[in-house]
């Protein structure tokens, strides 16, 4: 894995946990998230492996997809550990959104 795939797969591992969030809280359940951020992160992980060219060996495929997956795995259970995906992605997500009136 080369420092441009790692550091994609660092980017990816951060960001894509407060993705799955967003579309979680708002059109799924906490089983259909876990299996969208397994796809997800497997896609991301493909796409850093192409990021120098196609890989010829299988190693470089596999390697670069289970580091994605397993990093978005544990980002997001740390995330959620400390309440991070909720307080953060909650404001975050309000930011964009109409004032209710009381």
């Amino acid at each position: 894995m080369t420092t441009i795939q790692a550091a994609l797969a660092v980017i990816s591992s951060v960001i894509l946990p407060f993705i799955i969030q967003a579309i979680k809280s708002e059109a799924m359940g906490g089983n259909a998230a876990r299996w969208l951020a397994i796809a997800a992160s497997a896609l991301f992980g493909a796409l850093t492996a192409m990021a120098n060219g196609i890989p010829t060996d299988p190693g470089a495929w596999v390697t670069a997809i289970f580091a994605c997956v397993g990093g978005v795995q544990v980002a997001y259970a740390a995330f959620k550990a400390v309440g991070v995906t909720d307080k953060w992605l909650d404001a975050l997500l309000a930011m964009g959104a109409p004032k209710k009136d009381d």
